[in-house]
């Protein structure tokens, strides 16, 4: 008898717990939906994509690192 019981709990438990996943998805405390989006950008001198927060901009172009900059504005001079 205490058997039958606890085998039907265990049945009405798990197909609530199917029901629930079918409707409810998975939940949204588990998904981490990025606060904003940050543009990427490639570098002029090697075409490293970056977010533009971490790269550096000079004369209207784009590069990776202040390293990068300098170089290509010195490979420009040198031409």
């Amino acid at each position: 008898m205490i058997f039958r019981l606890l085998l039907l709990f265990l049945i009405i438990w798990f197909l609530f717990w199917i029901i629930k996943k079918q409707f409810l998805g998975t939940s949204s405390s588990t998904q981490q939906i990025p606060d904003e989006s940050e543009d990427i950008i490639p570098c002029k001198l090697c075409g490293t994509h970056v977010p533009r927060s971490l790269g550096v901009k000079k004369d209207d172009r784009f590069y990776c690192s202040q390293e990068h900059a300098d170089q290509y504005q010195t490979d420009l001079d040198e031409k």
